[in-house]
């Protein structure tokens, strides 16, 4: 679904080149109401998994479990690093993504008449500390865990990126 934490799957298979079968699934079309869809994910949520016989929901989880099963170095084996990319990841969908969700909601998604420009200028003002500390983390470095890329950039970086889509 395009507009959705999708993206973030679609970047972790990529970046691990794992195959896999993509199925549109519309919102706004109701095709997560779908008898057929429910019966893979009764929630009607996107994105969601099918890996034989795993099947999951949540982007984040999604893309541990991608990371852990396929590999190739995007989930540390240490468990001090393990820690660090799960704080990013969480701190990013946290944090984050709430406050730029916010914003878009307000500025581009909802009808003009239902948009409250408060709550942009609060979320805008709440941004830059966040900012802030990811930039300080990434001084010197490309990436956030361990010098090397990782899940933790994907969804950190999956996350940061709707900031361009909003202006900020």
């Amino acid at each position: 679904s395009p507009m959705s934490s999708a993206g973030r799957t679609h970047w972790m298979l990529a970046e691990l080149g794992v195959p896999y079968e993509y199925r549109r699934i519309s919102i706004r079309d109701g095709d997560n109401k779908k008898p057929e869809f429910l019966a893979v994910n009764p929630s009607g949520k996107i994105p969601c998994i099918r890996d034989g016989d795993v099947t999951l929901t949540e982007s984040m989880a999604i893309n541990f479990y991608l990371a852990e099963k396929y590999g190739q170095g995007l989930m540390p084996t240490e468990v001090v690093e393990r820690a660090r990319v799960y704080e990013w990841s969480f701190w990013a969908i946290s944090n984050v993504q709430p406050l730029l969700l916010t914003i878009l909601q307000n500025t581009m998604i909802r009808p003009e008449a239902e948009r409250d420009p408060k709550a942009v200028d609060t979320a805008r003002q709440q941004l830059p500390p966040y900012f802030d500390r990811l930039n300080t983390a990434l001084a010197g470095t490309d990436y956030l865990v361990g010098g090397r890329f990782s899940v933790a950039d994907v969804n950190t970086a999956s996350v940061v990126s709707l900031g361009t889509m909003c202006g900020v």
